[in-house]
C-alpha cells in the first residue's frame, strides 16, 4: 500500500495546489480564504479538494485526483479526512459519474438547498451534476 499523507494545507502554500490543478488540467482555484486539503506522496501532491464557505455554507470543490493515482482509493480517504475535519454539513455538486462514489463516503442526495448554494447549483447544472451533502454523525461511534 503506498505511503500517503493527508493534510489541510497551510493558506501560505495555496500556490501549490494551484500548480496542481494547472497541470491536471482541473477546474477551479484555491483561494487563501478556502480550506485546502491535499494527499501527498513522499514530496508530491497527488490529489486535493478544497472547502469553501459560501455564505455560511460549507461547500467542497474540486475533487481531483491525478490520474496514475486513481483507483487506490485516494479520494475516499481524502473524503473521509475532510468530512471528520467539519463541524455541520459540507454540500457538494457531483458529478452523474461519481454520485456512488460520494453515497459510498457517507454522502447522500440534497433533496434542497440553501438559497446562496441553490443559486450556485443553477450555475453549474449544465455541467449535469447533483447536489450531496454529508452532515456529521453527532452521536459517537
Amino acid at each position: 500500500m503506498a505511503d500517503f499523507r493527508f493534510c489541510l494545507l497551510e493558506p501560505i502554500k495555496t500556490p501549490l495546489v494551484n500548480k496542481f490543478y494547472d497541470k491536471n488540467n482541473a477546474r477551479g482555484r484555491a483561494t487563501k480564504a478556502d480550506q485546502v486539503w491535499v494527499v501527498y506522496k513522499e514530496l508530491e501532491i497527488i490529489a486535493a479538494c478544497r472547502v469553501q464557505d459560501q455564505s455560511g455554507q460549507l461547500f467542497l470543490s474540486t475533487l481531483y485526483v491525478d490520474e496514475m493515482w486513481r483507483g487506490q482509493k485516494v479520494a475516499s480517504q481524502l473524503l473521509t479526512a475532510v468530512a471528520d475535519a467539519q463541524k455541520g454539513t459540507v454540500f457538494t455538486f457531483v458529478y452523474q459519474n461519481l454520485i456512488d462514489l460520494y453515497l459510498q463516503n457517507g454522502f447522500n442526495y440534497a433533496l434542497t438547498l440553501p438559497n446562496s448554494l441553490q443559486s450556485l447549483f443553477e450555475v453549474y447544472a449544465h455541467r449535469k451534476v447533483v447536489a450531496m451533502h454529508f452532515t456529521r454523525d453527532t452521536v459517537p461511534s
